[in-house]
């Protein structure tokens, strides 16, 4: 029998009764539909979950930190860090709190406190932070050049001033900002060192350290990194430097001591890297957290309520699949006199079984046709109504191309293996009995 005959076939069986042929599909409609839905909320909370965690931080950065006393979180380490597959940068995030180093400006009036970070010059834009104005520290840059934050110039207050002494980087009730006392990129900064040491009197006898620095650029602020919105950054090997002058200046006595850093940022190539590098620096000794762990956490939360709403749609199909094996044995009860006239008149056994497969296949995609429907439907609704209950601006439910195709796909398979065994049981019905069958 040619296929286009077998097709029309098995149109007229199911189109012959309606209503049974929907019920049958009903199950299917319901468990495939269900399964779309259960899955598509995992893929939303996920990309959910993602999108917060994006906002809270760079997933592919992970902080080290120096709590260990048995470990040393000093060049030699970051270097071994950095030598690690999966990671982009390693830099020191290093400030020396014993400097309490001052940026003053128009003689000295304004004055910010805020912390100076000595990183490594190719680390800014290799750790993601974006320029609003000017460049990233480089080779060549005036000595002790700076690249601060967006709201690191509101950091400088009025010495001259108890109350009111500083400018907000936030909106008025008109909505206007205002500026800040100091226009960073323009006016004249001094950097001062002050010296800590004191006689009985409590006169400073020690030498302050005076320096003109140049701010190179300004970052955009930014939520997820707090870093690049209030401080500033100098090359480290300038901040060591002025360390060493400072010290020398001032008569203290390192002994050759490596500086220790306190803490340290390390840039993976990609998400997929860190869980790797961050159990290698485990390895070494070193306290260190990710935002992919709260990533991994909100993930398994995700796939659990997969797994919870996909095992009751699982039961709802394992439910239609029967359903269809009932049909299709049903069938062959009603049609055994017809299944034997076509043994009679040629037909082959092969042409039978693909007779009863495809009909139970179209039952399948039937079904998965109206559960994809269903689906879209139930995720239209979640997202308009269960999301905004919750009060999420993301899609709390998404269904991708691929996932329609699997489960059409997985549909039919359903449809075909619950139809095998009826299938098998048409072949094996004897033309001469089925002939005589009313």
């Amino acid at each position: 029998m040619r296929i286009s005959d077998i097709l029309s076939i098995c149109v007229r069986n199911l189109t012959r009764r309606k209503l049974r042929t929907f019920l049958t599909a009903l199950g299917v409609v319901i468990g495939v539909g269900l399964i779309i839905i259960a899955i598509s909320i995992g893929i939303g909370l996920t990309m959910t979950y993602e999108e917060q965690l994006a906002s809270w931080g760079d997933l592919t950065v992970i902080d080290v930190y120096n709590w260990n006393s048995k470990v040393t979180l000093d060049d030699a380490a970051i270097a071994k860090i950095q030598a690690l597959d999966g990671v982009e940068i390693a830099t020191p995030f290093y400030q020396n709190w014993d400097l309490n180093m001052q940026l003053t400006a128009k003689n000295g009036r304004y004055r910010n406190t805020n912390v100076i970070y000595g990183v490594y010059p190719e680390a800014l834009e290799l750790l993601g932070y974006e320029l609003k104005e000017g460049s990233y520290l480089k080779d060549g840059d005036r000595p002790y050049s700076l690249v601060v934050g967006e709201n690191f110039a509101y950091r400088f207050y009025d010495t001259k001033k108890t109350r009111n002494n500083r400018v907000d980087p936030y909106p008025d009730e008109n909505g206007r900002i205002k500026d800040p006392f100091v226009d960073i990129m323009k006016d004249k900064l001094v950097l001062t060192l002050p010296s800590n040491k004191y006689d009985g009197n409590g006169k400073p006898i020690g030498k302050d350290i005076v320096l003109k620095p140049t701010v190179a650029g300004v970052m955009l602020k930014n939520d997820a990194n707090w870093e690049a919105t209030n401080y500033a950054f100098m090359d480290i090997n300038e901040m060591k430097g002025l360390i060493e002058k400072y010290n020398r200046q001032n008569g203290i006595k390192t002994q050759g001591k490596k500086i220790a850093y306190e803490n340290a940022k390390v840039k993976c190539v990609d998400v997929d890297a860190v869980a790797a590098v961050q159990e290698a620096i485990t390895e070494m000794g070193f306290d260190n957290n990710s935002m992919n762990d709260s990533r991994e956490y909100m993930q398994k939360q995700a796939l659990a309520i997969q797994l919870v709403l996909g095992g009751l749609a699982g039961f709802s199909l394992l439910v239609a699949a029967i359903g269809i094996a009932n049909t299709m044995i049903m069938s062959i009860y009603e049609r055994t006199r017809e299944i034997g006239v076509m043994k009679v008149i040629g037909a082959e056994v092969r042409d039978i079984r693909v007779m009863f497969l495809l009909e139970a296949g179209m039952i399948g995609l039937l079904g998965g046709i109206l559960g994809v429907a269903l689906s879209f439907g139930g995720s239209w609704a979640f997202n308009n109504f269960a999301a905004g209950a919750m009060g999420a601006g993301s899609k709390l439910s998404v269904i991708p191309l691929w996932l329609v195709l699997v489960a059409l796909g997985f549909s039919i398979l359903v449809g075909v293996v619950f139809g095998f065994l009826p299938a098998n049981r048409a072949v094996k019905i004897s033309a001469l009995e089925a002939i005589k069958h009313d």
